[in-house]
């Protein structure tokens, strides 16, 4: 008789495979929110602990590495899709020269242009992305679309994304005693 999985446990084998599913799934979620934004990873995690259905750490770690893969993804696109023709000319009618703007959308440009440059240097690079994934200061969406026009690597930029993903979505040591620790433990009961 074949094995089947009754709650996460292949009966009579001792395999647990929930923990498996639900990193997969998470790692899908955060891929579905790093493209589209509406799609909210933290939601996704709070509503999954509340409700009893997944362990925080697989939970967490799956959101941050889908996040990070989600992310890199974008940027390689954008990168790889900036050779196309249609961009080729957009950038030709970008080169001509602005027109003349208000007070407040010549700041806005200003501010614009300096966070670009920072983004492109080594030093600032990679701890603005840090600082975008963590606490969404800047948001790390606008922050993705603006790294593939600057020479930040991909690896870093992923890392960053990543570990920033993880201390936003990792477990707080009251937080995660109070919304799963029971669930857990009955299903470590069952298995």
């Amino acid at each position: 008789m074949s094995p089947c999985l009754v709650d996460g446990c292949a009966e009579g084998v001792g395999v647990n495979w929930r923990p498996l599913i639900e990193f997969v799934v998470s790692v899908g979620y955060g891929v579905l929110s790093s493209v589209i934004p509406i799609f909210n990873s933290e939601i996704y995690i709070v509503a999954s602990q509340v409700g009893g259905f997944t362990d925080e750490v697989t939970t967490a770690v799956g959101c941050a590495v889908g996040q990070a893969i989600g992310k890199v993804g974008i940027v390689l696109a954008i990168r790889r899709g900036s050779r196309s023709r249609t961009v080729q000319r957009l950038r030709e009618r970008r080169e001509r020269p602005r027109k003349p703007a208000g007070r407040v959308r010549t700041r806005l440009r200003a501010w614009s242009d300096r966070l670009l440059g920072l983004l492109g240097n080594h030093r600032w690079g990679v701890p603005i992305v840090f600082l975008s994934a963590c606490l969404a200061i800047p948001p790390l969406y606008p922050v993705t679309l603006a790294v593939p026009a600057t020479r930040m690597s991909v690896i870093p930029f992923g890392v960053a994304v990543f570990s920033g993903g993880w201390c936003c979505f990792s477990p707080s040591p009251s937080g995660s005693r109070h919304w799963s620790t029971e669930p857990s433990r009955r299903r470590a009961a069952r298995c």
